[in-house]
């Protein structure tokens, strides 16, 4: 046995096409560790384009025409404030956040006191809360827009308390809670972003804090829905996601890491069997699809089978082989991300270890980089198993490349759209079907499945099924094959 798979890897090893795989595989790691780079340092939308396009714009209305008026005030508003955050460094700056919510109300009533109503009074009262807001952005003191911002949060507080122990109606009641809820997780990001020196931007940071105001609302409103909004899968699975990410933003926040990044090199790596999952599945496919159809199509295989081994054996060997090089093209794969990502990305954000939600405790857990890549490979193994089986089997039975490795990308591409056929029409009885289970990744701390009706242990059992039903198959027609005529 272990001579046929030491034949077998020789074979597979002359094959030009796996290092063809292996290349354009490297080329594309390089590319997205690039692109993640680039995204990560940030890009100016407030480009002299932008600019250039309100002023033709702005050239084009006719000003003298009642409604032209109001037009061109809006134009104006969004020129004059896209020159002030050119002025400022682009829209990446915390400036250009003040100017959009803040500055740009007063810039739109200056315009219209000017080109519309013409009020001289209005045009003042606009101007003076315009430049102390100027004087401020100057200043660069980003901390008195938060405390500003605070205050207002507080004071609507304390208005919304009082409407609610005025209120008797239910409805009117649940909608104040509402707001109070929602206001107080605005108050705790404004604080956070005081306590954490955030100024306002458009970088990690900030998405954490967007992040968690988002998440809270969402698990907010599943758990104060009616039990039936509740028992819909896909919002349970909403909700799962929702804590999760509330979890790992606050943690971001509280400890000024980069857990939850997914652009860096330490991000991409914890998720480089979703990132280059294709690249594996076109290896092994390639690998599964032709390491017995090639022996029938070249009659290689009555050379094969005259020596002392018995067929079983001899399929078993090239079948071990294909496992064996699926585990070496993951670690391959992986491996290469960790080295080009560290080179491009820098090394020093693998020192970060992988922090999880883990929804069996409602805590953040951090795992170790290389557990949880074991993990993540555990549990996305049935996937490129069954796939490989399949692709295996169908060569096999037919003793067609072609076919096989078709068939086997068509399962590849035709799981999801399966899954999401099921769960949009409710097909429930497709938990009974592969695709459903055999990522079990989606178990992984307390995770809930993709599919509703379905756990680990009927997953494993389902996967465990269609693998025996495809191997036994193919061993008992390649035992009886007849090999004459080839």
């Amino acid at each position: 046995m272990i001579n046929l798979i030491k034949n077998e890897l020789t074979k597979i090893f002359k094959k030009k096409s796996i290092y063809i795989t292996l290349i354009i595989t490297f080329g594309f790691i390089i590319l997205c560790n690039f692109m993640y780079q680039y995204n990560q340092a940030g890009i100016s939308f407030s480009s002299s384009v932008d600019i250039d396009y309100y002023e033709k714009y702005l050239a084009s209305i006719d000003i003298n025409d009642k409604h032209g008026k109001e037009e061109y005030v809006s134009v104006k508003t969004e020129l004059d404030s896209a020159n002030l955050v050119k002025k400022y460094g682009g829209d990446n700056t915390w400036q250009a956040r003040i100017i959009y919510s803040q500055v740009r109300i007063f810039i739109n009533q200056m315009n219209d006191a000017t080109y519309n109503i013409k009020n001289e009074q209005k045009y003042q009262a606009a101007q003076k809360q315009y430049n102390e807001l100027i004087a401020k952005l100057d200043l660069g003191d980003w901390h008195y827009f938060v405390k500003e911002e605070i205050k207002q949060v507080e004071k609507n507080l304390l208005e919304q308390t009082e409407l609610k122990q005025q209120t008797k109606n239910k409805s009117n009641l649940a909608q104040i809670e509402e707001q109070l809820a929602d206001l107080e997780i605005e108050k705790q990001v404004l604080n956070w972003r005081l306590e954490k020196e955030i100024p306002y931007g458009n970088d990690y940071k900030n998405g954490c804090l967007a992040n968690y105001q988002n998440a809270k609302s969402a698990i907010r409103e599943y758990e104060n829905a009616n039990e039936n909004h509740k028992e819909e899968h896909n919002n349970k699975k909403q909700y799962y996601g929702s804590l999760e990410t509330a979890a790992i933003a606050k943690y971001d926040i509280e400890h000024g890491t980069t857990a939850g990044n997914t652009s860096n090199a330490r991000g991409i790596l914890l998720d480089s069997l979703n990132q280059f999952e294709l690249f594996i599945i076109i290896m092994i496919i390639m690998i599964a699809g032709t390491i017995i159809s090639e022996e029938f199509n070249k009659g290689t295989i009555k050379l094969l089978l005259i020596k002392p081994y018995k067929r079983t054996t001899i399929l078993a060997a090239k079948f071990i082989t294909c496992i064996l090089l699926l585990i070496m093209i993951i670690i391959i794969v992986i491996l290469m991300q960790y080295v080009i990502g560290g080179l491009i990305q820098g090394f020093s954000s693998f020192k970060v270890p992988a922090v999880v939600y883990n929804h069996n405790t409602n805590q953040i857990q951090e795992v170790n980089i290389i557990a949880y890549m074991a993990m993540q490979t555990l549990g996305k193994l049935p996937i490129y198993l069954l796939l490989m089986t399949l692709t295996f089997a169908i060569s096999t039975l037919f003793t067609n490349s072609a076919l096989g490795i078709t068939i086997g990308l068509l399962g590849y591409m035709g799981g999801p759209i399966i899954n999401m056929l099921g769960l949009n029409l409710k097909l429930y009885w497709l938990k009974f079907f592969v695709t459903p289970n055999w990522d079990l990744s989606q178990y992984l701390f307390g995770g809930l499945p993709e599919f509703p009706g379905i756990n680990l242990i009927f997953s494993i059992a389902i996967i465990a099924i269609y693998m025996l039903i495809m191997l036994v198959t193919t061993f008992i027609v390649f035992k009886k094959k007849n090999i004459k005529n080839i």
